[in-house]
């Protein structure tokens, strides 16, 4: 049997620094490693194998979308995302007792900053079913966050992709998105956020008996942009649910099939048809319903506002649970942002507005 060498009684003895330990391990022979996997345990050990594995580094940047979900008619069904990013910088932190966070933009005085933030305990959820539970490395993890909560942007499925992206690499599960979007679905049970975040541009999912999903994901025409109308106040999701009917005439339903099926073959139009997508954007399922507790949706849903009547505003719809609005647009893109922003005015309503291009790349990661 081996003994570790003095360099492997350091990395136990949790007496060096960060740095220190990935000098001393690089130092190491294969022999000295192995030995110093059996002694060290999961942390100093963690950081030997991933170093003797062919080391990515140490620090991974995760990079999520913002997104919007139902696009009018496709209530819990459609989603996309926009190019908003929250961005997780992860560093494996072996000698620290426990993962830490520290956060910048919106949320930075409301999240948790310990393991029981959303990102951490998502990541362990990946852990727990692809992994059999195994610990996750320590780390030190700073997230910047442009994407509001509560809004109807996807705030929360930024973080569970983020958190489930970082478990599995962390544990280097090579899990594909299809995997991720499964396990996503424990913590968050509609996916059309979640598709969105991982896929970027746009999606079409759902999700079998069995609990796993089902996804395709179509084009939105390079001409169209998104305004998107942000009000100064939080609804949440379970609220905004609320108000829905436990059940929906067949008339009602069928209205929104036949609207959900034209959309994504006519959002991918290079040519918009305005029109046609304007008709398309219809719903009678969610956003009436969702009304008032939105005061000013009803007018930018039905154009009536001053300046809706813009030729490059090509349709308008709630994004996701509310209150943020989404206009698609051809050009003028200042303009119709202002005209959104003096119709919620006229109902006290204070806001601002994004112009945002939609997501070309979905999820990303990158060792360094």
């Amino acid at each position: 049997q081996t003994s570790p060498s003095p360099a492997c009684s350091d990395i136990v003895a949790d007496r060096l620094s960060m740095s220190s330990v990935i000098d001393k391990l690089k130092a190491l022979s294969p022999v000295e490693a192995a030995a110093s996997i059996a002694v060290a345990g999961t942390a100093a050990g963690f950081l030997v194998k991933w170093l003797l594995g062919g080391s990515k580094g140490n620090t991974v940047t995760i990079s999520v979308p913002a997104s919007t979900a139902n696009l009018a008619c496709g209530f819990d069904t459609l989603g996309a995302g926009f190019d908003l990013n929250l961005v997780l910088t992860a560093t494996v932190a072996p000698l620290q007792k426990a993962t830490t966070f520290k956060y910048e933009g919106e949320g930075a005085g409301e999240v948790v900053l310990d393991e029981t933030n959303l990102i951490w305990k998502s990541a362990e959820k990946c852990s727990k079913r692809y992994a059999g539970g195994k610990e996750l490395p320590k780390c030190k993890i700073h997230v910047v966050n442009p994407v509001p909560f509560g809004r109807g942007l996807g705030s929360s499925a930024c973080a569970i992709i983020a958190g489930v992206a970082l478990g599995s690499e962390l544990l280097q599960l090579k899990l594909t998105r299809e995997q991720l979007l499964n396990v996503a679905l424990e913590i968050e049970d509609h996916p059309d956020n979640l598709s969105a975040a991982l896929w970027g541009g746009a999606t079409a999912s759902g999700v079998d008996d069995e609990g796993n999903c089902m996804i395709r994901p179509f084009k939105i025409s390079s001409a169209i942009k998104a305004v998107v109308l942000v009000p100064r106040f939080q609804l949440s999701t379970h609220k905004a649910r609320e108000v829905l009917p436990a059940s929906y005439s067949r008339k009602d339903c069928v209205f929104n099939l036949q609207r959900v099926a034209l959309l994504p073959l006519a959002l991918g139009d290079e040519k918009p048809d305005r029109k046609l997508l304007r008709e398309l954007f219809r719903d009678k399922l969610h956003q009436a319903q969702r009304g008032p507790l939105m005061p000013g949706l009803a007018d930018c849903l039905a154009y009536s506002g001053a300046g809706l009547d813009n030729p490059n505003l090509v349709a308008v719809a709630l994004s996701g649970a509310g209150p943020c609005i989404m206009a698609l647009c051809t050009g003028d893109m200042p303009r119709i942002g202002e005209a959104l922003k003096a119709n919620l005015a006229k109902h006290n309503i204070q806001s601002d507005y994004k112009i945002l291009p939609f997501s070309a790349t979905g999820t990303t990661v990158k060792w360094s």
